[in-house]
């Protein structure tokens, strides 16, 4: 049932408008590291499972040597250029803006809903803000981090998203729901 903001216990907001870099490269080359940090004024989190973000930029751990750069929209090919001039040896840039999407979800019965929707422990105890994790989610692939704010972000691929928004809306019935999306 859809409700107010005030009565929701998930809200839904669609990140929309943002690109999506899948960038590589070898987190212990000093040059690699800064050149990332000058295009994207964000140092590259090399603990697994975490994140870093900047102004309008954010970066996802997503293996050893692999992350996720969530940018600004209608900045991605620009940044995608600038790394590739700024970056040396061998590292991998590839926009995958146009195969993912992001949505963000908030609100009171968030913990309920992801403990009927992923075999993941999001805990508070176990799943701090600044952690992220690829797991799955209702059957489907999605990576999700923990913001400051206590809201979840999950990226997932755009093929799933109709179907894992409407799990989110079926299985937040008893909760209430809201769905925000950008203007």
């Amino acid at each position: 049932m859809l409700k107010s903001s005030s009565q929701a216990g998930i809200i839904i907001h669609e990140r929309a408008h943002r690109g999506h870099l899948n960038l590589r490269g070898d987190p212990e080359d000093a040059e690699f590291r800064q050149g990332v940090v000058d295009v994207l004024g964000v140092e590259l989190p090399l603990e697994a499972c975490t994140f870093n973000c900047g102004d309008s930029t954010a970066l996802y751990w997503l293996g050893p040597n692999e992350w996720l750069a969530i940018v600004a929209g209608n900045t991605e090919q620009k940044i995608e250029c600038q790394l590739r001039e700024t970056l040396g040896g061998h590292f991998a840039v590839v926009d995958v803006s146009g195969g993912q999407t992001q949505v963000n979800v908030s609100g009171s019965a968030v913990e309920q809903l992801f403990k009927k929707s992923s075999v993941y422990d999001f805990h508070p105890n176990h799943f701090a803000a600044g952690q992220c994790v690829q797991t799955t989610f209702a059957k489907s692939a999605v990576m999700i981090s923990k913001n400051a704010d206590q809201s979840f972000d999950l990226v997932m691929r755009r093929s799933f998203s109709d179907y894992l928004c409407r799990w989110i809306i079926d299985a937040s019935d008893e909760y209430g729901l809201q769905l925000n999306a950008d203007a």
